[in-house]
């Protein structure tokens, strides 16, 4: 997934999404467009949630017991082995953390997008009552 392809689609669907209080008619329209977008920026959110989970899984499945603490609790060296081990997660969080952040930040984004939908769907709906 190409973080600025995504963000540039999430964009123009932010553009796309509009409410001009015409007409009933073409404001029910409306709308049915804005929901469209919704549906196509939460299969967006999907996909990165998947790239998320695949980060995750990929970080848990690195080996924290490296070999030299293997080796050195073999020798008695328990305590450093432990330090060595402890070292080897927090890098691992550490790098998780770091490969997560933009598609973290690109599910923010989404959410308002999302948000400002739901805002023009209330502001219809009020027009149309």
């Amino acid at each position: 997934m190409n973080l600025q392809e995504t963000q540039l689609e999430i964009a123009q669907l932010q553009q796309q999404m509009t409410l001009t209080l015409d007409n009933p008619p073409s404001v029910k329209l409306q709308v049915k467009n804005i929901n469209f977008i919704q549906k196509q920026l939460r299969a967006i959110k999907k996909e990165l949630n998947l790239v998320i989970k695949e980060i995750n899984q990929q970080a848990s499945q690195a080996l924290p017991d490296s070999m030299i603490s293997l080796g050195l609790d073999l020798f008695g060296q328990r305590k450093f082995a432990g330090q060595v081990r402890q070292s080897t997660r927090r890098a691992i969080q550490s790098e998780k953390i770091n490969l997560r952040q933009p598609y973290m930040e690109m599910k923010d984004y989404i959410d308002q997008v999302l948000l400002e939908g739901d805002k023009l769907k209330l502001q219809a709906e009020q027009y149309l009552l």
